[in-house]
């Protein structure tokens, strides 16, 4: 029973863990930068909260809320600067995905100013980022608990990742995702079902991460199958849906992602298709690969589950709802480079290759106008997929 885990921040939840870390974030300092998009972190009365806390602890605070969907690397510069010149002493990250992992890149950029991108993805740094605070506003990231920004430059998904970049500490409010819409909640809802699952199937999952990931994925699963846009998203649910993504985020931490993730950010980029959707457009094939290639594993999460593949590849398809998509032969094999050597297929039971992608992107995706993307509406499709892979079910 060999395990290699290592999670180094601390994570304060419940509803008052804002007041309950007043202590946590006077030792970080007098001063900080508070990163947020222009939304959630006011909605959801995170800071609110968070102005209070460091009000009574006569902590000063600067907000920069310049952070879009998808960050980009040069906002994070120009708060970076505006940080290092209000000196703040530690960075503040709120709302979903895109502060959080702008607040790492921030506080990395502001304890070294003058420093280029090049250097930057290299992580030339001749100082440590900032102390990082992260308080989530949706269930879906994982990046309270994981070491990576994900930021875009000149139109395309580039990311960074260390030690260095963990949180010193992790608020986990469940009620500051109250104010999330459905489209919001499915869609951070299914990337923390592709975390969980994603890291779940890795050859490097482990006693530990095997734990979390079955505790993260029916928690997340069973709340995917309750989405319904007329529905009542009560507290209960919303705090099933935020504590499934952490344990996901436990798991993304340890063991990163297979290759939804890469062939998400594709969509992401070129049409507008929110993060966690994109990447469970990919789902399916990876599972029906792990059919294949992890029998025993397989049978053991659909247990988990307490489904079928059919079943689980229906409701994917019917919450990412992505639909009429089309890309020429030639656009898909502009990828190649792209998809060549990704990191991701090591993390795939039997590995993956590029050319599997893009077989997978041009026999059922987006050559010739197609309107149905990869989700499994039928067993007659799923028999067809399996032909392809060679997978018999």
């Amino acid at each position: 029973m060999n395990f290699d885990f290592y999670m180094p921040v601390r994570v304060v939840s419940g509803r008052t863990a804002l007041a309950d870390s007043a202590a946590q974030l006077k030792k970080l300092g007098d001063s900080c930068m508070v990163v947020t998009g222009k939304r959630s972190a006011k909605a959801s009365g995170a800071l609110d909260d968070l102005t209070e806390v460091l009000r009574r602890g006569k902590i000063s605070c600067t907000v920069y809320d310049g952070i879009t969907e998808n960050p980009l690397l040069s906002s994070c510069e120009e708060a970076a600067a505006l940080a290092a010149e209000k000196k703040a002493a530690f960075v503040v990250g709120i709302g979903g995905g895109s502060p959080l992992d702008a607040a790492k890149a921030i506080a990395a950029l502001a304890a070294n100013p003058g420093l280029d991108r090049e250097g930057f993805f290299k992580k030339a740094w001749k100082n440590p980022p900032l102390p990082i605070v992260l308080i989530g506003t949706t269930s879906g990231t994982g990046s309270e608990v994981s070491p990576t920004s994900v930021l875009t430059v000149d139109g395309v998904k580039k990311s960074v990742s260390g030690p260095e970049l963990y949180a010193s500490l992790a608020i986990a409010n469940p009620a500051y995702t109250g104010t999330m819409s459905y489209n919001t909640t499915v869609s951070t809802g299914l990337d923390a079902f592709c975390h969980a699952v994603e890291g779940y199937f890795s050859p490097a999952c482990d006693d530990i991460t095997g734990y979390l990931a079955e505790k993260a994925m029916p928690m997340v699963y069973r709340g995917l199958k309750m989405m319904r846009p007329e529905m009542e998203m009560t507290p209960a649910f919303r705090e099933q849906m935020y504590y499934g993504s952490l344990w996901a985020g436990l798991v993304l931490n340890a063991h990163g992602t297979s290759f939804p993730h890469p062939y998400g950010y594709v969509l992401t980029e070129n049409h507008g298709i929110p993060h966690g959707k994109a990447c469970a457009v990919f789902l399916p094939a990876l599972l029906l690969h792990c059919a294949q290639y992890a029998p025993e594993k397989m049978e053991r999460f659909l247990r988990v589950l307490d489904t079928d593949l059919p079943a689980v590849n229906q409701l994917l398809d019917s919450l990412s709802g992505v639909e009429r998509i089309s890309m020429t032969k030639e656009e898909i094999q502009s990828y190649r480079k792209r998809f060549t050597g990704l990191k991701h297929y090591a993390n795939t039971p039997g590995a993956y290759s590029e050319e599997q992608g893009l077989r997978l992107f041009e026999t059922f995706i987006f050559v010739n106008k197609r309107k149905a993307l990869p989700g499994v509406k039928s067993m007659k499709v799923i028999l067809q997929i399996g032909v392809v892979f060679g997978v018999c079910l």
